[in-house]
Protein backbone atom coordinates (compact mmCIF):
# COMPACT_ATOMS: atom_id res chain seq x y z
CA UNK A 1 0.00 0.00 0.00
CA UNK A 2 0.92 3.38 -0.49
CA UNK A 3 0.95 6.43 1.38
CA UNK A 4 -0.36 9.81 -0.29
CA UNK A 5 2.84 11.38 -2.09
CA UNK A 6 4.78 8.46 -2.67
CA UNK A 7 6.57 7.60 -5.89
CA UNK A 8 7.57 4.26 -7.07
CA UNK A 9 10.79 4.21 -9.27
CA UNK A 10 10.01 1.66 -12.04
CA UNK A 11 12.15 0.65 -14.63
CA UNK A 12 11.35 -1.74 -18.14
CA UNK A 13 14.65 -3.73 -18.41
CA UNK A 14 15.52 -6.89 -20.13
CA UNK A 15 18.69 -9.14 -21.19
CA UNK A 16 20.15 -9.02 -24.55
CA UNK A 17 17.74 -9.75 -27.21
CA UNK A 18 15.03 -11.94 -24.56
CA UNK A 19 11.90 -10.61 -23.44
CA UNK A 20 11.57 -7.16 -21.45
CA UNK A 21 10.37 -7.14 -17.60
CA UNK A 22 9.22 -4.53 -15.39
CA UNK A 23 10.96 -4.42 -11.96
CA UNK A 24 9.41 -1.41 -9.28
CA UNK A 25 12.07 -0.21 -6.30
CA UNK A 26 10.67 0.87 -2.79
CA UNK A 27 8.63 3.63 -2.63
CA UNK A 28 10.21 7.41 -1.97
CA UNK A 29 8.98 9.87 0.22
CA UNK A 30 8.46 12.74 -1.95
CA UNK A 31 9.76 15.07 1.33
CA UNK A 32 13.01 13.58 2.28
CA UNK A 33 16.31 15.19 3.51
CA UNK A 34 19.05 14.36 1.40
CA UNK A 35 22.54 15.13 2.77
CA UNK A 36 26.15 14.80 1.66
CA UNK A 37 29.50 15.81 2.48
CA UNK A 38 32.43 14.81 2.20
CA UNK A 39 36.53 15.70 3.52
CA UNK A 40 39.83 15.37 1.43
CA UNK A 41 43.28 15.93 3.26
CA UNK A 42 46.17 16.11 1.26
CA UNK A 43 48.86 13.67 3.47
CA UNK A 44 51.84 13.97 1.20
CA UNK A 45 52.55 16.00 -2.23
CA UNK A 46 50.75 13.38 -4.59
CA UNK A 47 48.82 11.79 -1.77
CA UNK A 48 45.09 12.46 -0.65
CA UNK A 49 43.01 10.41 1.61
CA UNK A 50 38.96 11.05 1.80
CA UNK A 51 36.00 10.26 3.63
CA UNK A 52 32.46 11.12 2.35
CA UNK A 53 29.08 10.80 3.76
CA UNK A 54 25.44 10.24 1.87
CA UNK A 55 22.10 10.15 3.56
CA UNK A 56 18.65 10.03 2.31
CA UNK A 57 16.16 9.82 5.45
CA UNK A 58 12.27 9.70 4.72
CA UNK A 59 8.88 9.39 6.41
CA UNK A 60 9.48 5.54 5.83
CA UNK A 61 12.62 4.57 5.28
CA UNK A 62 16.54 5.80 5.65
CA UNK A 63 19.52 4.90 2.98
CA UNK A 64 23.11 6.13 4.33
CA UNK A 65 26.54 5.21 2.46
CA UNK A 66 30.12 6.29 3.94
CA UNK A 67 32.82 6.14 1.25
CA UNK A 68 36.70 6.53 1.93
CA UNK A 69 39.36 6.30 -1.04
CA UNK A 70 42.93 6.45 -1.07
CA UNK A 71 44.34 8.66 -4.19
CA UNK A 72 48.36 9.18 -5.37
CA UNK A 73 49.19 10.81 -8.69
CA UNK A 74 52.32 9.96 -10.39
Amino acid sequence: RRAYGEVVPKALLSFGAGPGFLTAGTPISRDALVAQAGLDVRVGRATTLGVAYTGQVGERAQDHAVKGNFTYRF
